[in-house]
């Protein structure tokens, strides 16, 4: 079979293109056009040589310019531009132009793809970074806030001009920190969007959300700070469930557990307690944070939760780094940072704000550490009597 002979086996083979080819004269009139062309627009074959090919665009503009100017370099790449369907439903579709000459007369080719699907997750990544970018500006706001707050509060005692220069000098380090990772992730986000790279953009969605948390809690934190420092804590008691609790820290714990990092929890009390859940939660969630963070990859974390009749005991126990014995008469300052601490990330309010919540409850905190060995922390909170509760209710 001489193939230059078939024109069937041409046929076969223009339709059996992935992209939809559509030929076209200079007054517009569609002269040839193959299969996955007419589906793309909902035409039967035979139909779609009876249209002209701008009936097919929302704007034909650039077509009007493409055949007034062929050789123009905007034509040398696709262009993206808007489809309309035979039902006039409106699609994204891809252009490729070229010009061909047969028989002495002058045609031009379009090949042309849908990139609806493509246009979709575009608009979805778009619309991800504009909400990232909006809960930066709202966490930068926040802060900006916060700061004039405790310019406000340090002016009013000499011996807080001290603690004012920690805290921008820190403030502005860990924040910056989590910051740049979110511009890093957004700025790569893009990148693999084009590359149609979802696992990747997964992963740095993933670590967006990872450092969002982080300023969230650091911002909290602060707040915190100022709350205690002017006394208007106040225990909000009720029944609930230490399981809910500890399933709780449990899975907001595990994104920041180090490779092979293992947490257990040892519960010996009662299920339902009547206590300050949030402020028990905070309290359990900076020792355990600290002890993660302190921590090497391949340690132990453990957490037991036990009472008697008077008071409900925690322990938070780690091998980490420990703290220096010259310095453990220091860790609950605000703003201090033992020297074997100072090359994590850290804003040295977190003990702090412990202690405070701490004493606000009436309870205690002791630990024992011995350095590069570990460190265990104790708290016992003292548990709401029959007469207690019965004030609060009324």
């Amino acid at each position: 079979m001489i193939l230059n002979e078939k024109t069937s086996f041409y046929k076969v083979c223009f339709d059996s293109m992935q992209v939809g080819i559509i030929v076209f004269n200079k007054n517009k009139n569609i002269v040839l056009a193959n299969t996955p062309s007419s589906q793309l627009f909902g035409y039967q074959q035979i139909e779609i040589l009876n249209e002209k090919i701008n009936n097919l665009l929302k704007d034909s503009t650039v077509l009007d310019r493409y055949i007034k100017n062929p050789q123009s370099k905007i034509y040398k790449s696709t262009v993206e531009l808007i489809g309309v369907k035979k039902n006039g439903e409106e699609i994204f579709i891809e252009l490729s132009f070229g010009k061909i000459e047969y028989e002495g007369a002058y045609y031009y080719k379009a090949l042309i793809s849908d990139i609806s699907k493509r246009k979709q997750k575009e608009e979805k990544i778009n619309h991800l970074n504009i909400q990232l970018e909006e809960e930066v500006k709202l966490r930068n706001s926040e802060l900006e806030k916060l700061i004039e707050q405790l310019k406000i509060s340090l002016s009013k005692e000499k011996e807080l001009n001290n603690l004012k220069t920690k805290f921008i000098t820190l403030a502005s380090h860990e924040f910056k920190t989590p910051l740049s990772a979110i511009l890093s992730s957004t700025e790569l986000m893009g990148k693999y969007a084009d590359l149609h790279n979802i696992e990747k953009r997964q992963e740095h969605l993933e670590k967006v959300k990872i450092m969002i948390h982080r300023l969230n809690g650091m911002i909290d934190d602060f707040l915190t700070l100022e709350n205690i420092e002017i006394g208007v804590i106040k225990p909000s008691y009720a029944y609930f469930k230490i399981s809910d609790l500890t399933g709780a820290i449990s899975r907001n714990s595990t994104p920041f557990l180090k490779n092979k990092q293992i947490l257990t929890f040892e519960t010996i009390i009662e299920d339902t307690i009547y206590h300050d859940k949030k402020i028990i939660n905070i309290i359990l969630t900076n020792l355990l944070q600290n002890a993660i963070k302190y921590s090497s990859e391949n340690s132990n974390i453990k957490v037991n939760i036990s009472a008697n009749e008077a008071n409900i005991y925690f322990s938070i126990k780690d091998n980490g780094i420990g703290i220096p014995k010259n310095e453990q008469n220091l860790i609950f300052n605000r703003f201090f940072r033992a020297k074997n601490a100072l090359y994590y990330p850290g804003t040295g309010i977190g003990l702090n704000i412990v202690k405070g919540y701490i004493n606000n409850l009436n309870g205690n905190i002791s630990f024992k550490s011995t350095e590069n060995k570990g460190t265990t922390f104790n708290v016992q909170l003292p548990k709401i009597n029959n007469h207690e509760k019965k004030g609060i209710i009324n």
